[in-house]
């Protein structure tokens, strides 16, 4: 069964993390600076929705930090932003903010969903080193990356201002500094040690500061918002590409507990799926559209050649080459053939994230650990990417089901993905090699014709410049451009194929065939739960692996290698 997506838009997340006893004489001059941030962002984002999501474990007993954090709240509420309120068991319900609570466990548990949710964090912090390992600084050096070793945690951090960035990768932190209570004097003015500014990691102690939006982040905030608005525009428009949704089949009882989880990665999955289809629909008729031009210059020239010649036949080859080049050079800016590949990229990976939550195990699946393994985010159109995926992700770092849950579900992933995904590949790679090999007979089919050609030519020589009856053409005219029109025909369906990497799409299909083959003859095998948890996630780590592989290579058959800004 296949559907039209329905309309479903994928945010941009981003995490507020705040010290506790923040200075109550600043929360004016702290929400007007948040108040600045979020406007920037939603400038940049028109077509996106904005997600705010705040930590709430900090702010009990009606500490300064939990009063900001509220004002904020209703700030970024009064300019219609979603917000989520992380909150312990301990903490009240924040349903007078307007805003969504979630139960997240322990203040630990708080920052980890905080971390890993978010696209780009914004802290209110004083710029002092970490004092424990729950605050503020800690949260910034985990979100960036830093320190993974603890040695100097009392050192204070050096930030370099610096006036552009180089590395489009970098997890980035939104930065208003703050001052704590009691650090301003009675009645004197509150010290700022600097504007709000941008960071991200240099090294274990050294952050770059950036006063200005990076490029990078500019870039990365067009391609979402781009794909935000191809997808309203393409769902106005019905020209969306119908996408199976992975949820069907799945019974209520199998999603008791997480349904809402599924569901978004569902309706992300389904987005994904159609948008690449549709992608892929528009960059095949664009190829198909350059075979025909070429075969029409060749034909073009093989009659005037061989059958008569006439200036019409000129004009009609300089047309299409023209035409060929304007087309060619409007039509590349559209994109669409990468896009098909981001976005195709993204739904596999959705794909995967699905099955794999359903199992239990998403959060053992480091799909950012991948992407930057492979560098595919270096490529213009894939940096987005993990902006969606910080979206899918669950709020619980390990997911409880009971026995039969835990059977029920990985029946249904065993049958649903790696079955479903075995035999499609099973199916294409019979598909592509029928294919391959009637390719190989029609080289065959031109060649022993122009063997025929030439040797008819050498045996008989003067006698095929006899006319014919029936064409009232000289016979060795009508050989040659036979033999020459078989030609064409095989050079533009070789251009045809080459475009659309045949070959290498073959070698994909036949390793995915490879990898769901072994996974599915392993977990036949296997009875031991950890021992069959361990082969889907090996499944998902490997396949995932093939698709970024294969998006890699044809990107660099049709554009540059990725420059390093």
């Amino acid at each position: 069964m296949f559907e039209t997506p329905r309309s479903v838009n994928s945010p941009f997340v981003v995490g507020i993390s705040k010290q506790r006893d923040l200075e109550p004489s600043e929360t004016g001059d702290l929400v007007c600076a948040v108040g600045h941030f979020l406007d920037d962002l939603a400038r940049h984002l028109p077509n996106t929705e904005l997600h705010l999501m705040i930590e709430r474990g900090d702010a009990a007993g009606g500490s300064s930090g939990g009063a900001i954090g509220d004002a904020i709240a209703r700030a970024a509420i009064a300019r219609g932003l979603h917000v989520e309120a992380l909150v312990s068991p301990s903490r009240p319900d924040d349903a007078s903010l307007g805003a969504v609570a979630t139960d997240t466990g322990t203040a630990s548990s708080v920052t980890d969903v905080l971390i890993r949710r978010s696209s780009l964090l914004l802290a209110l912090w004083d710029g002092s080193p970490s004092r424990a390992g729950d605050d503020t600084a800690a949260t910034i050096e985990r979100f960036l990356g830093v320190r993974a070793e603890r040695r100097d945690a009392a050192k204070a951090f050096e930030i370099a201002t610096v006036l552009d960035d180089s590395d489009v990768t970098a997890q980035l932190v939104f930065w208003v500094p703050v001052s704590r209570h009691g650090a301003v004097p009675p009645g004197g003015p509150p010290a700022r040690p600097r504007a709000p500014c941008y960071l991200h990691s240099v090294s274990d102690n050294v952050i770059d500061a950036l006063p200005d939006m990076p490029a990078s982040l500019k870039r990365r905030l067009a391609d979402l918002d781009e794909y935000n608005l191809e997808f309203a525009r393409c769902r106005a428009n019905g020209t969306l590409a119908g996408s199976e949704s992975l949820m069907r089949g799945l019974a209520p009882e199998m999603t008791a507990g997480d349904a809402a989880i599924l569901r978004n990665i569902d309706a992300q999955y389904v987005k994904a799926d159609a948008l690449a289809g549709h992608m892929q629909w528009r960059s095949d008729r664009l190829f198909n559209l350059f075979g025909v031009m070429t075969f029409t210059m060749g034909i073009a020239y093989l009659i005037y050649d061989q059958i008569f010649e006439s200036r019409i036949l000129l004009i009609v080859y300089i047309v299409v080459l023209f035409a060929g080049f304007a087309a060619y050079y409007v039509f590349q800016q559209k994109r669409w053939f990468g896009k098909h590949l981001a976005y195709r990229a993204l739904a596999e990976t959705l794909r995967v994230r699905f099955y794999l939550a359903l199992a239990g195990l998403d959060y053992r699946l480091h799909t950012g650990d991948l992407i930057a393994l492979t560098g595919i985010h270096r490529f213009r159109g894939f940096s987005w990417i993990g902006f969606v995926l910080d979206t899918i992700e669950s709020p619980a770092l390990v997911a409880h089901q009971s026995d039969e849950a835990y059977r029920l579900r990985g029946r249904f992933v065993e049958e649903t993905w790696v079955e479903g995904q075995y035999h499609y590949f099973v199916s294409k790679v019979a598909q592509m090699e029928k294919m391959s090999r009637r390719v190989d007979l029609m080289k065959g089919v031109v060649f022993v014709a122009a063997c025929v050609v030439i040797g008819a030519m050498f045996i008989f020589g003067e006698a095929l410049h006899r006319v014919d009856s029936i064409t009232g053409l000289p016979v060795k005219n009508v050989l040659t451009f036979c033999s020459g029109f078989l030609a064409v025909l095989l050079g533009v369906w070789e251009l045809r194929q080459n475009k659309m990497a045949t070959r290498e799409l073959l070698w994909q299909y036949r390793n995915q065939l490879h990898q769901f083959a072994r996974a599915r003859t392993q977990l036949q095998r296997s009875s031991s739960k950890r021992a069959r948890d361990d082969l889907l996630m090996e499944l998902g780590d490997n396949s995932l692996m093939e698709t970024y592989l294969w998006a890699i290579h044809r990107y660099h058959r049709e554009h540059a290698p990725p420059a390093l800004h």
